[in-house]
């Protein structure tokens, strides 16, 4: 398979957990008045999708060292199917919510696979490059995703929503079956004490542990906006459905267009600089929305719009630094990035929707105080990572010599 048809074909993976969330956003008022249950209950049908989501993807990655690539993306992808078509038979929020949680488990099975994939078949600049053009794939979800929504919602019940999903996910699936060929080189056949093992090897990975553990924390804001957004724009502002799904994709713009700039720069400057570029740009605009809050919806608009272009301009800089730190257990790590990045994303959700007297106020705290502990945390992270390469062997060969000692 050719290089671009990959990119293609990676961008329509990982572009199944946006489409899962997103597409159904302008559904959420319409929900809650047709069952009689307040927004923020169904709000935890967007929530703890993402709480079935980000550990999930644990076990995924894990089973992916051990069996292979393709075998997780076939059943990720089939209990899509399955678990949207649930979703569209809700009848009521109870059921959404638990076919909610069972959707997000299918999706990481999917999702957990594109960084594993593009690790094991590209190489340096080039994944930074491929890892960029997945993010603007990536960013056309979230764009389209409530332009489609709402246009169902014009038309028709919002069960036809998940009824899309469900039909979205069975093309992928069938171009997994027709194109893929597994890409794991080297499978582990250790038996299943090895899913805490190369969890154990990853913990003891400081250079990983730290880059993975700061970096994920930009990912709250940009995905509490996601669940911020529709109260924000239906609700404080008083816009309709379809303005707000043009605002909301509005938004996406910026971010695939950070990831454009990030496919142009990256072969001229520095990529630690640019790491810290993003970083500033990140801090500069929850400032901005710290100050503004909820008082004008265009500088509201603006503000989210110059966060998510730097974040996604950090992305591909981001998991290609933190894929950079290990050698071995690729599908673990891959899905450790995307975990932590959608823990630290959902509890950006929950914070954003619970019901605070000043909404706009605490988003705006955590869109500025999440850049300024990554950015206050960049010089130890870029101290570690700069360290010789054969102190990074010593590092771990005196671990592994703890550990048979004490075994000992």
């Amino acid at each position: 398979m050719q290089k671009r048809i990959y990119i293609v074909f990676l961008g329509m993976i990982a572009a199944t957990p946006p489409l899962a969330t997103d597409m159904y956003l302008p559904a959420i008022p319409r929900i809650g008045g047709q069952w009689g249950v307040a927004q923020s209950t169904v709000n935890l049908s967007l929530v703890l999708w993402f709480v079935a989501y980000s550990p999930t993807l644990l076990v995924w990655g894990s089973l992916s060292d051990r069996y292979g690539r393709r075998p997780i993306l076939l059943s990720g992808l089939g209990a899509f199917v399955v678990s949207s078509l649930l979703c569209a038979m809700s009848g009521d929020v109870y059921q959404l919510i638990v076919a909610r949680i069972f959707q997000g488990i299918a999706a990481a099975g999917a999702s957990s696979m594109v960084m594993a994939i593009a690790r094991d078949y590209f190489e340096g600049k080039e994944r930074q490059k491929v890892l960029a053009w997945i993010g603007i794939i990536l960013g056309l979800a979230p764009m389209i995703a409530p332009s489609i929504g709402s246009a169902i919602l014009k038309h028709g019940n919002w069960r036809i929503i998940f009824a899309v999903q469900a039909i979205l996910a069975t093309v992928s699936l069938s171009l997994t079956l027709a194109i893929y060929r597994e890409t794991a080189l080297v499978l582990d056949k250790d038996g299943p004490g090895s899913f805490f093992k190369r969890y154990a090897r990853l913990s003891r990975n400081t250079r990983y542990v730290l880059a993975n553990g700061t970096t994920g924390l930009l990912s709250a804001p940009f995905l509490g906006f996601v669940a911020f957004s529709a109260s924000a724009y239906i609700v404080h502002f008083g816009m309709s459905e379809q303005r707000f799904a043009i605002l909301f994709g509005a938004n996406a713009v910026f971010a695939i267009m950070g990831s454009a700039a990030c496919t142009r720069v990256i072969r001229r400057y520095n990529e630690y600089r640019l790491i810290t570029v993003t970083y500033l740009g990140c801090l500069a605009a929850g400032t901005v929305l710290l100050i503004t809050g909820q008082a004008v919806w265009i500088l509201f608009t603006l503000a989210m719009g110059v966060y998510s272009f730097f974040f996604g301009m950090s992305r591909p800089l981001i998991n290609h630094l933190v894929l950079e730190q290990v050698d071995r257990d690729i599908g673990a790590a891959a899905s450790g990035i995307v975990c932590y990045q959608f823990i630290a994303g959902a509890c950006g959700m929950a914070i954003a929707t619970y019901e605070w007297q000043r909404p706009f106020l605490v988003f705006g705290v955590m869109a500025t105080v999440c850049p300024l502990v990554v950015l206050l945390t960049w010089p130890l992270l870029l101290k570690r990572i700069r360290r010789r390469p054969e102190d990074h062997t010593i590092d771990i060969e005196s671990q592994e010599a703890g550990t048979k000692e004490m075994s000992a």
